[in-house]
């Protein structure tokens, strides 16, 4: 990605009450990014978009084999999951010590009372069995 980027508001873009932004080059002017033809609504998510649009998409195939790894693993140890389950649920319910939390500990707790060892880390199971199983 660049480093002499700068959001700023795009006037032909922008309606009266509707500002719309775009990346452009702060030495030559030149318009990077507009969120093809329609402004962004906020700096922010101008900043946003141009790095996902230019960020290094060599690693989104590693990236997505690492996840297909994980959701295959949990396929195939759907009684750990199911534990898993069950675990948040009684923490949620107040059942376990009240410190307890769905973290990284609790995956490696539920691991070590499995026998089980990973080739990924126990943040990356967390992360996928939160966000994307």
């Amino acid at each position: 990605m660049k480093k002499n980027i700068k959001a700023v508001i795009d006037s032909k873009l922008s309606k009266r009450d509707k500002k719309r932004w775009v990346i452009i080059d702060s030495e030559t002017g030149e318009i990077l990014d507009n969120a093809q033809g329609y402004g962004y609504k906020s700096p922010q998510n101008a900043y946003k978009g141009y790095a996902y649009s230019t960020r290094d998409k060599s690693k989104d195939a590693e990236k997505k084999a690492k996840e297909d790894h994980i959701r295959q693993w949990m396929r195939s140890h759907k009684g750990f999951v199911r534990a898993l389950e069950e675990y948040a649920f009684e923490i949620q319910k107040g059942s376990w010590e009240p410190e307890s939390k769905v973290n990284v500990e609790l995956i490696k707790f539920a691991l070590k009372q499995y026998g089980y060892e990973i080739d990924f880390t126990p943040r990356e199971l967390l992360h996928f069995w939160l966000n994307k199983w």
